[in-house]
């Protein structure tokens, strides 16, 4: 029995659980924005149906219908006035709504968002728009400073320190090592400032989010002008630049958070468990320390930070057109992603593969460097039969891979066999590319692959069959990660 079939045969048999029917029962009782039971349902399933098959389109579909007041309400804090009025067609809503509308705020005021107070302060320093240059300035002063600080004793008596959680892998989610360094050196330049080894951690990363943006402006503008690939850009990574004369959003601030939280750090408490963890880049690299009480925190440098802030750096030294010096792709390559024991594993069974790979001869590298991220991932788990989030990893990324893999390869053949047979219009060759899935280890091995590119391990090329090739382009660089 085909999907197709499977699916279809699968519909007759669908029943709602009684708390759905109920809740949709209380729903419909209490509005006349539907005819009935199947008006809504239709209405359902065609708004999550754009949204799982094209997002963009999905804010088209959910303008077919007029807008309640609460959902005004929530959109006017997420998208810019001109575009929620074009969402419904030039209607000016609240308008139309009058002193209904009026009322309606005054009645059903929004909670506060902290994430805007965020993307208020976010704003806020964004109007200084040379402060990158002024770190540049004092960079000197900055490495002086924080090199007569043991930051080894650092501790904040009245505070819990928040450590990383040794997940073993560095997450796909972190895709250049640029925001690091940004990050150690805004730190560095803080404590410098405020003549204090430990930092407010909101303030930290608000002033690294801005530097970052700063940084990000200048990239892009010399990358356009100089025409620069997309497998050379070094702003990869980076936040995009938000206009600073127009107003924050809810959306911009959930943006913002995001980078933050997933670059700068961010303290977390899984289910069930009294014990906090510091996610992000900087932790997962072991540059950082944060010091929490569960309402204020205070982040500080480790030596390994320190290390990594005081190392010259090509954009801090005004070259646009490497993102890290050598000394520090060899500190982050020995000293940082070692310490994670499964990613630093499959950074070198990837390089070998690219050493033994003839330059333009693989038709298809990116599956076998697929296999490798999971053939290291087994070895690892056969050496470290102790590895306590063993179980999680097989779960999250070789088994869930495994099971998408099958109609990821349906589809990638149909679109094969047309380059012969020329049977899809422009249109459905569009909708079948958008039905493939990224897997979890086709996320690792894109990270890696971006990553290990950004160190200057290997060179990257995208050829003119839109395929990925690399080759090793310090071969003493990687010569002493292999010896490890």
């Amino acid at each position: 029995m085909s999907n197709e079939e499977r699916y279809s045969s699968e519909f007759e048999k669908i029943q709602l659980k009684p708390d759905q029917k109920k809740k949709v029962v209380k729903f419909l009782t209490g509005t006349d924005r539907f005819l009935d039971v199947r008006d809504f349902m239709e209405r359902a399933i065609e708004v999550f149906l754009a949204w799982e098959q094209n997002p963009s389109t999905s804010i088209q579909v959910m303008a077919k219908m007029n807008p309640t007041m609460a959902q005004y309400q929530v959109l006017s804090l997420m998208m810019q006035p001109e575009a929620l009025a074009g969402m419904y067609g030039g209607i000016d809503w609240p308008k139309e709504w009058g002193n209904e509308w009026i009322e309606f705020q005054k009645n059903n005021p929004l909670p506060t968002n902290p994430d805007m107070d965020e993307a208020q302060k976010q704003m806020s320093k964004r109007k200084s728009e040379k402060d990158f240059e002024e770190i540049q300035k004092n960079m000197a002063k900055t490495i002086e400073f924080i090199e007569n600080i043991e930051f080894k004793d650092i501790v904040d008596d009245k505070l819990k320190q928040t450590e990383y959680d040794d997940w073993p892998i560095i997450s796909p989610m972190y895709s250049r090592f640029l925001p690091a360094k940004i990050a150690v050196v805004t730190l560095a330049n803080m404590i410098r400032e405020r003549k204090s080894p430990l930092i407010n951690f909101e303030d930290f990363k608000t002033d690294a989010y801005d530097i970052a943006e700063e940084i990000a402006a200048k990239l892009i503008k010399y990358e356009t002008y100089n025409k620069i690939k997309r497998s050379h850009k070094k702003s990869t990574g980076l936040p995009k630049p938000y206009d600073k004369e127009l107003e924050a959003t809810g959306a911009q601030a959930i943006k913002e958070e995001r980078y933050k939280n997933k670059y700068f750090g961010k303290i977390t408490k899984r289910e069930g468990v009294d014990v906090t963890h510091l996610d992000g880049l900087l932790s997962a690299l072991g540059l950082v320390k944060v010091f929490s009480d569960g309402k204020v925190a205070k982040i500080t440098l480790t030596e390994n930070g320190m290390d990594f802030a005081t190392k010259s750096n090509p954009i801090f030294e005004g070259e646009l057109d490497q993102s890290l010096s050598e000394k520090e792709s060899r500190f982050l390559t020995t000293k940082c992603i070692s310490q994670r024991p499964l990613q630093f594993k499959i950074n070198k069974k990837i390089i070998k593969e690219v050493l033994e790979t003839e330059y333009r001869k693989s038709p298809d590298m990116a599956k076998d460097l697929d296999e490798i991220c999971v053939k290291s991932i087994k070895e690892f788990f056969e050496e470290n039969t102790d590895e306590k989030y063993k179980d999680r990893i097989e779960k999250e990324i070789l088994e869930k891979s495994k099971s998408m893999n099958p109609e990821n390869e349906r589809i990638r053949k149909i679109l094969k066999d047309d380059e012969e047979l020329h049977l899809l219009d422009s249109e459905e060759k569009i909708k079948f590319r958008k039905q493939l899935k990224q897997t979890p280890i086709e996320a690792m091995r894109i990270a890696v692959m971006g990553r290990i590119t950004e160190l200057g391990l290997v060179h990257w090329e995208i050829n003119s069959d839109s395929r990925s090739e690399y080759k090793i382009a310090n071969k003493e660089l990687v010569d002493s990660l292999m010896n490890m």
